[in-house]
């Protein structure tokens, strides 16, 4: 059963009053096509200045776990095209060297989600 553009609309609009702090902003998203979003609060609450959707967080380190997850449940569980290609984890570390081609050969996935990937902190570059 799809979720109707009604039901999203009333989901995102009953989800600031289910959090607790100053705002935040929130998505739905498909197959990468934007079903819904919600901006409540505030971004800088010394200078009131509202949160939108376009409000820039710094995430930090916080994404890592999401990272993870993502990555343990596809290795655990890959959708098809992924099972086609061969072993999932290769796949993970192929296209992370593509993306950080001066990264040290050698790391795994598994030194991703132990902390241990030898990447730098973004703060500190």
């Amino acid at each position: 059963m799809a979720a109707t553009e009604i039901d999203i609309d009333k989901i995102l609009a009953a989800v600031p009053s289910l959090t607790r702090g100053p705002g935040g902003v929130v998505a739905v998203v498909k197959d990468g096509q934007l079903l819904g979003q919600c901006a409540w609060g505030w971004a800088d609450l010394d200078r009131r200045r509202p949160m939108t959707t376009k409000t820039q967080f710094p995430i930090c380190s916080i994404s890592k776990q999401m990272v993870c997850l993502a990555m343990v449940s596809l290795m655990q569980d890959p959708t098809p095209a992924m099972k086609d290609r061969g072993d999932v984890a290769k796949q993970f570390e192929d296209e992370l060297h593509k993306l950080l081609p001066n990264l040290p050969s050698g790391v795994t996935v598994a030194d991703l989600y132990n902390m241990q990937s030898g990447i730098r902190d973004y703060w500190a570059l």
